[in-house]
C-alpha cells in the first residue's frame, strides 16, 4: 500500500492531463443511457398507476352533494364486481 503511494506521487510530476484525452468515453455514454431508459420506464410505469388510481372519471352533469355518500359506496360496490 505504501509503495502505491509513492509510485503515485513520484508520477504526478511527469503526468499531465490534457482536456482532450480525459473523456467519458463509450462506457460514459452507455450509463447514461441506461439511466435514461431506466427513467424512462419509471416514469411510464407511475403514470399507468396514476390513472388506475385516479380511475379517469368525467363528470357530464352536475353531482348532489347530500347524494355523494351513496355514490361513493355504489362506485364502491362497482369496483369490487369488476
Amino acid at each position: 500500500m505504501n509503495s502505491l503511494l509513492v509510485s503515485a506521487a513520484a508520477n504526478t510530476d511527469t503526468f499531465t492531463l490534457d482536456k482532450y484525452t480525459v473523456t467519458p468515453g463509450v462506457l460514459g455514454f452507455l450509463v447514461i443511457f441506461a439511466v435514461g431508459v431506466a427513467l424512462y420506464l419509471l416514469m411510464r410505469s407511475m403514470t399507468g398507476k396514476l390513472k388506475a388510481v385516479r380511475g379517469e372519471r368525467t363528470i357530464e352533469e352536475p353531482v348532489d352533494v347530500a347524494a355523494a355518500p351513496t355514490l361513493i359506496e355504489d362506485d364502491a360496490a362497482k369496483r369490487k364486481d369488476s
